[in-house]
C-alpha cells in the first residue's frame, strides 16, 4: 500500500490537469474503490487533494496570490463574471455561500480557461442542477487566484460591479 499512495502522489504531482480515478486504478492495476480509499490516507496525512469533477488534483505551491472575494450577482451574470476573471488573468477555484441550515457549502471550480468556462456553463446547463448563489440571494465568495498582485487588481477592477467591500 505504501508504494502505491507514493506512486499515486508522484502521478498527482507531475500531472498538469486533473487525473480521474479509473485513471489511476488502471495504472496502479487496482480498482477504483481502492483508489477512493488511498486518497482518504493521502488526505489524512495532510495531502490537499481534491476531488473535482474532472479527477484528483493535488495541491501545489506555486507562487500566486490567492484572494477570497465576496460577489453578489444574479444567475443570469455568472457567464459573465467567470469571462472577466478569466480574460484579465485570473483563477476561480471556488465558490463559497452561507447556507442557514448547513453552514459554509464550498464548490470546487478550477475555471481557467475559456474551455473551463464553456464546460461549466454547458454542464450547469445540462444537469439542470441550481447554482450555489441561488441559495444565498446571489452572494457568494470565490477564491481566485492570479500569476501577480498586478494581475489580481485587474482581475478585481474587472469584476468590481459585483464585488461587496473588496479592497485591493
Amino acid at each position: 500500500m505504501k508504494e502505491r499512495l507514493k506512486k499515486i502522489l508522484s502521478i498527482l504531482e507531475n500531472s498538469n490537469k486533473p487525473v480521474k480515478g479509473r485513471d489511476l486504478a488502471e495504472i496502479l492495476k487496482v480498482s477504483r474503490q481502492v483508489i477512493v480509499q488511498d486518497i482518504s490516507v493521502l488526505k489524512t496525512k495532510g495531502y490537499k487533494i481534491y476531488s473535482t469533477r474532472e479527477g484528483y488534483i493535488l495541491e501545489k505551491k506555486k507562487d500566486v496570490v490567492r484572494k477570497m472575494v465576496a460577489v453578489k450577482h444574479s444567475e443570469d451574470e455568472i457567464y459573465d463574471e467567470l469571462l472577466k476573471i478569466v480574460k484579465a488573468g485570473g483563477k476561480v477555484i471556488d465558490v463559497i455561500v452561507e447556507h442557514p441550515l448547513y453552514g459554509e457549502i464550498k464548490g470546487r471550480l478550477d475555471i481557467e480557461t475559456m474551455d473551463d468556462i464553456s464546460k461549466f456553463m454547458a454542464l450547469m446547463e445540462s444537469s439542470n442542477a441550481t447554482p450555489l448563489l441561488k441559495l444565498s440571494g446571489g452572494v457568494h465568495i470565490h477564491t481566485i487566484e492570479a500569476p501577480n498582485k498586478k494581475i489580481m487588481n485587474d482581475v478585481l477592477d474587472a469584476i468590481s460591479k459585483y464585488l461587496l467591500g473588496v479592497e485591493k
